[in-house]
């Protein structure tokens, strides 16, 4: 009939089809233009000749009769989005013709063929884009009969699936008619879409829903239903272990493909009310015993039989829930204890390595180190310089001009001879000299050296950490009441009156280092502090350590302080022995307009301490140096505008352990390759290494511990949670 013209305007181009009721031709509408609604139309259409079974005139009369049945029902079922509406119909040579919509595109059968199965995700997509269209067909009182992979176009246009051939639709009344029934229904159904009622002239709605189940199944795995094998024992498809898919898909499908009818879901509304919750489907399952519903008792079924009804996999809701329960539990976990400090000692040893492989190497050329070694002392023949030493010593450095000196030695005893050169010596008001502050709740204070104004003292105390470490500064606090009586008070008025302190009814005294940095500012380039609770030089604001700073939590941060960014401090600044300059053999150029800090670094001195540098014991640090990193840090942030040490805030840090677990978890649940497991835990590793190397690279202290500790413990509990979640599964199978 190719090229044949039929009712004057319809071509016949292509064969589409065969079946039991005539062919399915492609064909071009020559007029352009039908009559229905005088709409114009596509070009291309698909006509439809069905062919009576016999010419007896009483046979053509029902035919003729069930062809306008048909025709009604189909322009009814037209008017759905999702199926082809019907453009025309006739009667020509006592034959009958459908005329519908051409639907350009892709049979679901090729698009498998071409791209290979579909995951899960495209697999429920497929049931929620065809469950309503079956749902309107059987509001409808009809059944497609013959639905399958190449029934089901999806448009090139709008990638929408559409659902064609309904040569095999009837009104479910004309069944009634025996003989009609008998006559207009053999042949209808593809081996594999269709189940046993059908085949016995007998279909159901479920009929549809298994057609669609075993469509959806040969999407997932890309085989064919017949080339599947078969359970004998369920008489049903064994397809589990040929697809990736869920256990709640898995249950779902395997109930809309049931061998008996009574098995199935009667209705389209049920199968999208379980495919709304598909995670809820297994433990339903198991508790109910669904998965051995059979015609054979429970009791006959064998291990090996009822285990290999599903395959584990975990949905979507699922996999979605685990991760926000093990998101919220390892969030708490890790949270709980950061606020206890548990990571703390692991996160300063990261620190400490951080400090190691990243500190700066230069010179500070504002200071010079004046350091009484251990050389010296066996050449002096004492544990510490007499006070005359020490007068001959300042009085040298004093020739040379310097900005400052600070005496980081504890005078409040005499060391004859020399004691009143000594004090004469200290009335310079260059000369800064040290008193120890009392430790809470203790009265440990040493006083400063006697006689001098309250202008020139300051405090050597030392900050350490629970490891002995040091790596915050006291920059101010109050002077004890001893320190104030044994000193000179007349100056203190009017000389510094903007300290970083709201209790104005104390005197605010500074650290060593704060006071010979503060000083060098104020001499050489004019900067005082300004009148403010927060110290600040210029215009740089030296903010107090918080007690959760970094790595910190619940650190003691009373006084004034700050975190410590250290230099080098083997070259921290240039150095000459006490002998040297005593006997003045050391270059003047190095004292003058400098800072100039006089201190031990002699083992015996009991004024060293440990330091992020520091190894052990025998490698500590002098107390003398630490002041020198301290003034250096305060003069290269206000006049080189170095990055003062910093931290981000704790809702920051506890959003990145937050997300942090969330990653871990997802990466977990999204996976089970080892390998591919390995490469995030890896990925994961270097990401919070490298956000926190970054950051001090800036000056920054980013902890790596808790959020290490947060990705991996998420992703832990991810894993226990699927393995519970699946060995709970499987018990209930067996």
């Amino acid at each position: 009939m190719l090229g044949q013209k039929l009712a004057g305007r319809y071509e016949l181009t292509q064969i589409l089809g065969a079946g039991g009721f005539g062919q399915t031709y492609l064909a071009v509408d020559t007029l352009g233009e039908l009559p229905v609604d005088q709409t114009a139309i596509p070009t291309y259409c698909v006509v439809k000749q069905l062919k009576p079974a016999s010419q007896d005139q009483s046979f053509l009369s029902v035919a003729r009769r069930l062809f306008e049945t048909e025709v009604s029902t189909l322009k009814r079922l037209g008017s759905h989005p999702q199926i082809p509406r019907l453009l025309d119909s006739f009667e020509e040579d006592n034959e009958f013709y459908l005329v519908q919509e051409f639907v350009d595109g892709l049979s679901l059968e090729d698009e498998i063929a071409q791209i290979g199965p579909f995951d899960e995700e495209k697999a429920i997509a497929l049931l929620e884009s065809v469950l309503p269209v079956l749902s309107f067909i059987h509001d409808n009182h009809v059944i497609h009969r013959d639905l399958k992979p190449d029934n089901l176009i999806r448009r090139r246009d709008t990638s929408e699936i559409v659902l064609i051939d309904f040569g095999a639709v009837k009104e479910i009344r004309t069944r009634l008619i025996t003989g009609e029934q008998t006559a207009l229904t053999i042949g209808i159904g593809t081996q594999g879409y269709t189940p046993s009622e059908q085949l016995s002239g007998k279909p159901r709605y479920s009929s549809d829903i298994f057609a669609l189940g075993m469509t959806v199944i040969q999407a997932l795995t890309g085989t064919s239903p017949v080339d599947l094998p078969e359970d004998q024992n369920r008489l049903e498809a064994c397809w589990e272990g040929c697809a990736e898919a869920s256990p709640g898909l898995i249950i779902l499908l395997n109930k809309m493909t049931r061998h008996y009818i009574y098995q199935r879901y009667d209705s389209v509304a049920a199968v999208q009310q379980d495919l709304a919750r598909l995670d809820a489907l297994p433990a339903e399952m198991a508790e109910a015993d669904t998965y051995v519903e059979t015609s054979i008792p429970h009791d006959r079924l064998g291990v090996e039989s009822r285990s290999s009804l599903l395959r584990w996999r975990m949905g979507r809701r699922a996999k979605g829930l685990t991760v926000a329960i093990s998101t919220l539990l390892t969030s708490a976990l890790v949270l709980g204890l950061r606020q206890v400090g548990a990571f703390g000692p692991a996160e300063l040893v990261v620190y400490d390595a951080w400090v190691g492989v990243g500190a700066k190497d230069t010179v500070d050329p504002r200071l010079l180190l004046v350091e009484i070694t251990e050389q010296d002392v066996r050449s002096l023949g004492q544990a510490t310089p007499s006070d005359e030493m020490l007068a001959k010593v300042i009085e040298t450095i004093q020739q040379h001009q310097p900005a400052s000196i600070g005496l980081d030695l504890l005078r409040n005893s005499p060391q004859l001879p020399g004691t009143e050169q000594l004090a004469k010596s200290l009335q310079s008001a260059n000369v800064v000299t040290v008193a120890r502050l009392s430790d809470p709740d203790e009265d440990n204070s040493i006083l400063p050296p006697p006689n001098v104004d309250f202008s020139q003292v300051s405090f050597s105390n030392i900050l350490q950490d629970s490891d002995l470490r040091v790596r915050r500064a006291l920059l101010a606090d109050y002077a004890d009441a001893a320190i104030l009586q044994s000193v000179n008070l007349k100056s203190t008025a009017g000389e510094r009156q903007n300290e970083p302190t709201s209790h104005h009814s104390e005197e605010a005294i500074y650290s060593l280092g704060t006071e010979l940095a503060m000083r060098y500012l104020e001499q050489y380039e004019g900067i005082e502090s300004a009148d403010d609770t927060t110290l600040t030089l210029g215009n740089t604001r030296f903010e107090r350590l918080s007690a959760s700073f970094g790595g910190y939590q619940h650190v003691d941060n009373g006084g004034y302080q700050m975190f410590i960014r250290y230099r080098s401090l083997q070259d921290l600044a240039a150095r000459v022995s006490f002998l040297d300059v005593m006997n003045n053999n050391f270059d003047p150029a190095l004292v003058k307009d400098k800072i100039v800090l006089i201190g031990s670094v002699d083992r015996s001195s009991q004024d060293l301490f440990s330091t992020p540098f520091n190894r052990g014991d025998m490698t500590q640090t002098p107390g003398v140096v630490l002041h020198a990193q301290v003034a250096s840090q305060i003069l290269s942030a206000v006049l080189d505008g170095e990055t003062l040490p910093w931290a981000w805030a704790d809702w920051a840090e506890i959003g990145w352990i937050v997300l942090l677990t969330g990653v871990g978890s997802g990466l977990m649940v999204l996976t089970q390759r080892g390998l591919v497991l390995i490469a995030f835990g890896v990925g994961g590793l270097v990401t919070v290494v490298v956000v926190s190397a970054v950051c001090f690279a800036l000056g920054g202290w980013v902890p790596v511990v808790a959020p290490v500790s947060a990705f991996f413990l998420s992703a832990a509990g991810a894993r226990i949670s699927k393995s519970y979640q699946r060995r709970y599964w499987e018990s209930k199978q067996v």
